[in-house]
């Protein structure tokens, strides 16, 4: 008995053992060889190769799933042979397995080798041949570290402009364009009036109106329509229409080319505008003010409060100008590119050529502002200058309550936007440029 459970208990380590083995040559065989190559800037290139047992391993496993799926005729599905498989699949398990390998083998790459690629790699000299290994290459560009040697010791000038009459006069004049009356009238318009037009373009001279006009509303002298066409409509006076040749501007080669377009206009009406008094009934509907010098105080300190956000921009401006001049480091192209794709949406069909040079224009304010968002974030994390959930909370509900809308209904909305991350980082941004006021004179 006690020599049985002997020879048992061997024969169990004997196989915990082999299990163990196995389990390590698994493991082994599913380790990827990476190597690092630095290259110029930030470009980092990996060579990356992967063992041919675990190469093995994926081919097999995705012909035993396609082996499930397909069907070929005079062979029950799940029951097809290796290598009839093989010969119909061939091809297409090499190139599936392949894609599939590289793109695993790269993200675990970059997780071991802890880089953080700053835009898509460029896979190149894939070497891959089944039940061998399978070597890539994959270059990038990765994210780049910013080291501040100098935060502070700047002089930076805060310059508030004052609050002007022609300003207040401006606003209020607005105001009682808001709240005017518009009387119809049965002459040719002017500039400042409202017309209610109907307009169709005419394939050639030749063409009559087919009925198919477009309406349209819009004041005379406000930009909301081409000069041209402005100056066509001018021509009629209400329930008259004409046909008009209009000088339109096209995007070309040649600078300030145009072409001419036929288009039947018919005005419907004409109305004027008339504004009412500046009293004391219009400062109580334009906010329930007690008279007209409430009304422009209020109005005078939004306009304080707007200046002062002007030249808190331009301080923040200026630090970060000089933040920039003073830590030169290079931004990766990628980065460059992607906040480019961002910035330039060229809709289906534009000119390459002018969506080339409109990138190379941009290209440098772009590197800057992407500097100032990676110095920012450099500065946040150095001096940990996190927003509290109690100071994000209490963020929301200040701007619900600006915004007149509940704080549930803000969070929903900022969380369907993808924007509730964004309220911790503006007062994490707001810290830092706290703290570097403090580190530099600002007068």
């Amino acid at each position: 008995m006690i020599g049985r459970r002997t020879d048992q208990q061997f024969n169990n380590n004997e196989d915990q053992l082999m299990s163990a083995d196995t389990s390590m040559e698994e493991t082994r065989d599913r380790q990827l060889d990476v190597a690092v190559e630095v290259g110029d800037g930030w470009t980092r290139r990996l060579t990356i190769t992967i063992p041919p047992g675990r190469v093995g391993r994926a081919r097999a496993a995705e012909r035993k799933r396609l082996g499930k799926r397909v069907r070929i005729k005079g062979f029950r599905r799940g029951k097809i042979p290796v290598d009839v498989l093989e010969q119909r699949y061939g091809d297409f398990l090499d190139e599936h397995v392949r894609s599939v390998l590289v793109e695993e083998a790269y993200r675990e790459a970059v997780d071991e080798t802890e880089l953080r690629p700053a835009g898509a790699a460029q896979i190149t000299n894939v070497q891959y041949a089944p039940g061998e290994r399978l070597t890539f290459q994959a270059e990038f560009e990765i994210m780049p570290s910013v080291t501040l040697d100098r935060v502070g010791g700047f002089k930076v000038e805060r310059e508030i402009a004052p609050v002007t009459d022609e300003e207040v006069q401006q606003v209020l004049d607005g105001i009682r364009s808001e709240h005017a009356a518009w009387n119809t009238v049965e002459r040719s318009p002017v500039d400042g009036e409202r017309v209610s037009v109907a307009i169709e373009p005419l394939p050639d001279p030749d063409s009559k109106p087919t009925g198919e006009a477009r309406p349209y509303q819009f004041v005379l002298g406000s930009g909301q329509a081409l000069e041209n066409v402005e100056e066509a409509i001018k021509q009629l006076a209400p329930g008259e229409a004409g046909s008009f040749s209009v000088a339109f501007s096209t995007e070309g080669e040649a600078e300030g080319g145009e072409e001419t377009r036929r288009l039947h206009i018919q005005l419907d009406s004409v109305e004027e505008q008339m504004l009412p008094e500046l009293d004391d009934a219009l400062a109580a509907a334009a906010g329930d003010f007690e008279n007209v010098a409430a009304l422009e105080e209020t109005i005078r300190t939004d306009l304080a409060r707007h200046h002062e956000e002007e030249a808190e921009g331009r301080v923040r401006g200026k630090l970060m100008e000089a933040l920039i001049a003073a830590n030169a480091f290079a931004v990766p192209q990628a980065l460059i590119d992607r906040y480019l794709d961002e910035v330039i949406q060229a809709p289906e069909g534009a000119d390459p050529e002018k969506v080339r040079e409109a990138r190379q224009e941009l290209a440098p304010l772009s590197e800057a502002r992407i500097k100032e968002q990676l110095i920012l974030d450099h500065l946040a994390e150095r001096e940990g200058f996190q927003a509290s959930d109690a100071e994000v909370r209490e963020e929301i509900e200040r701007l619900a309550e600006s915004r007149g809308v509940s704080t549930a209904e803000l969070r929903r909305r900022l969380a369907r936007e993808g924007s509730l991350e964004a309220v911790g980082r503006n007062l994490a941004v707001e810290k830092v440029f706290e703290y570097l006021k403090g580190e530099s004179g600002v007068e």
